[in-house]
């Protein structure tokens, strides 16, 4: 009887550990992860912000979808362009359009080409610094990805930051 009892619990025991990992690696099929790269400085001798961003929309992939990326940076710095990898390969940088006193702009992916196959893709935005007399010791830019599919909108967002002292140095 003892044994029927052990047996019992173990299974119930094996069955929840099982859910739990699968519950986890369901949830970590959506994502989106943001790094900044310091690329040096322009002709103008601005200094150079990379913002590179992957993203994963899991299962979303299989479905109509459309998706808005959306960048929003500190003071002092300006967006100049963004890339995405389509079909695998980056393409041309397109110029991110600013309004005077705005800290974000938008951008639209061509969904069928900027995901592979697994519901995965990545790309990057590039800021200067226009104006390096800037007060705050650090910085830091955000990514947020809106994926609409099948009329629901799936937000994803993350930002990094970075020490304005060895940029502009």
């Amino acid at each position: 009887m003892a044994f029927i009892i052990i047996g019992i619990v173990l299974f119930i025991c094996v069955i929840t550990v099982a859910l739990v990992f699968i519950k986890k690696f369901l949830k970590n099929d959506i994502m989106l992860e943001v790094t900044a790269t310091a690329e040096g400085k322009n002709e103008l001798d601005q200094a150079i912000m990379k913002i590179y961003f992957t993203y994963s929309i899991g299962k979303l992939a299989r479905r109509k979808r459309q998706i808005i990326g959306s960048i929003e940076w500190s003071d002092g710095w300006m967006p100049v362009s963004y890339n995405l990898k389509e079909n695998g390969v980056y393409r041309e940088e397109r110029l991110l359009y600013v309004t005077k006193n705005q800290s974000y702009s938008t951008f639209e992916f061509h969904a069928s080409n900027a995901i592979d196959d697994q519901g995965r893709g990545e790309g990057y935005a590039v800021l200067v610094l226009e104006n390096p007399e800037i007060s705050h010791r650090s910085s830091r830019a955000g990514v947020i990805l809106a994926v609409t599919a099948n009329m629901v909108t799936y937000q994803l967002s993350d930002s990094t930051s970075w020490h304005n002292d060895v940029v502009i140095n």
